[in-house]
This record gives structure tokens, C-alpha cells and sequence, in this order.
């Protein structure tokens, strides 16, 4: 296949009731896209930032990182990388081909030659596109004491919508490790179980 877009594979009302705490969704313009070094030596490394139209007193762009491996054939890079890739790989550069496709991308040679990055052609056509994107609050915390945001590695595009991608997390059994509510819900059903188990009944007398 090679590393081809094409969006012919496969992700409104936003309810309080099945709302997760700590997660965020919004309609992502994209304003530029600069291919990176990766800090963990990945074969791709993106830098991506974008203004939020639905917010427009929003008073800095949104701006996040991507990643990843890409299949190789006697070590030269021939394809996305994922899971499903002979042999497997690990952090795999198909969510970049995912993004692409959710921003309605289309192009037979987006990458680079040494496929380091995106060429300049694909990053000119993603600007101006929309893409829904999700944040998540995580355990670390920035230097106001705010707990600081991850970008999550799926996305919907604008067609979809919102409650796609709200949909896809809540469906998503492997939530990202260093979600703040996830821990936090595990340590109040472990509380909860602990207090069950360690409750006796008093018998009359």
C-alpha cells in the first residue's frame, strides 16, 4: 500500500449525563503543521497548531504533538506502522495517517522522502481544513497547579462531529495511563470494595 491517504476506510448533542470529567472536545482549524525531531527517536514527528472557531475569545491557539514508528522492509520505511503490520510495531505512525484522514486528506505521497515528515504539498493542503480533536486532563501539573492536558491519538472530523469522538472514548476500554480520572476512579472502586469487605455485622443479643 505505502503511504498513501485515502478516506476509504474508517471513528450532537453533548448530554451532561454522559460527559467524562477531565475530557475536553473542540472543532480544530489548522493554522500550521512543522515536522519535528522526535525526543524518543520516532520515524516521524509532528508539531501541529490550530485555533478553536467555535471559541473565538479563546486567547492562545491549541497546539500538540504526534508521532510515530513506521513499517519497514530490511529497515528502509515502506508503510504506516500499527499493530497490524508484519512484523508488529510498537507507537505506530497510522494515527497520523488517521488524522490526515479525518482532516479529508487525500494524497498518494504525503511524507517526505527519507518519510521523516509530511511534504510541504500535504501540510499546505491541511491548512484552513477542521478536525475535532480530544484533551484529556492528566496526573502532572503545569506551573499554576492545573492539572496539565494530553491530546488523545483519534480523532472525527468535521462531518462527524462532536459526539463521534465523545462516543469513541467512552466505547474505549484502554483509557491513556496518565488520565487523571482514570487512576482516580480506580483508587475509589478499590476504597469502595476494601470498605465492603472490611464492614462486619455486630449480631444481637
Amino acid at each position: 500500500m505505502g503511504f498513501e491517504v485515502s478516506n476509504s476506510s474508517n471513528g450532537t448533542s453533548n448530554g451532561p449525563s454522559d460527559w467524562p470529567k477531565g475530557v475536553y472536545i473542540d472543532r480544530i482549524e489548522i493554522l500550521e503543521i512543522e515536522n519535528t525531531k522526535s525526543q524518543f527517536d520516532h520515524d516521524i514527528s509532528l508539531k501541529i497548531r490550530g485555533s478553536k472557531p467555535d471559541s473565538p475569545n479563546t486567547q492562545y491557539d491549541t497546539t500538540w504533538y504526534m508521532n510515530g514508528n513506521h513499517a519497514k522492509d530490511k529497515g528502509v520505511s515502506v508503510d504506516w506502522g500499527s499493530s497490524k503490520s508484519e512484523p508488529p510495531v510498537k507507537s505506530g505512525s497510522w494515527k497520523i495517517r488517521h488524522f490526515l484522514q479525518k482532516l479529508g486528506v487525500e494524497n498518494q505521497t504525503p511524507m517526505t522522502e527519507d518519510k521523516s515528515g509530511l511534504s510541504e504539498e500535504c501540510k499546505r493542503d491541511c491548512i484552513g481544513r477542521n478536525v475535532f480533536i480530544l484533551q484529556y486532563e492528566t496526573t502532572k501539573m503545569n506551573q499554576n497547579g492545573n492539572p496539565k492536558r494530553n491530546t488523545w491519538f483519534w480523532y472525527a472530523s468535521k462531518e462527524e462531529g462532536k459526539k463521534a469522538l465523545l462516543d469513541k472514548w467512552n466505547s474505549y476500554n484502554d483509557k491513556p495511563r496518565d488520565y487523571k480520572m482514570e487512576g482516580g476512579e480506580k483508587l475509589a472502586n478499590m476504597w469502595a470494595n476494601k470498605v465492603e469487605t472490611d464492614s462486619v455485622s455486630v449480631p444481637e443479643v
